[in-house]
């Protein structure tokens, strides 16, 4: 399993407005590379997609869980 470096931000930090599309969507690939600096932005976009399919709005403690979960070391 790889490793990953989070931010060390408290799971109740609230996600930055540029996260956000235009939509007020969440754009699940910046919030991916917000939380861990080191995500390819390949590997942010299929993370993404994994993340929109859950049906589950992003939080800090699931974006970690996603990026453990499913990234590709």
């Amino acid at each position: 399993m790889a490793y990953f470096v989070f931010r060390n931000f408290p799971d109740n930090t609230p996600i930055p407005d540029d996260c956000y599309g235009c939509d007020g969507t969440p754009d699940w690939a910046a919030l991916l590379e917000w939380i861990c600096p080191e995500l390819s932005r390949d590997e942010a976009e299929r993370l993404a997609a994994i993340g929109e399919a859950s049906g589950r709005g992003p939080n800090l403690a699931g974006l970690k869980r996603l990026v453990e979960e499913h990234a590709r070391p």
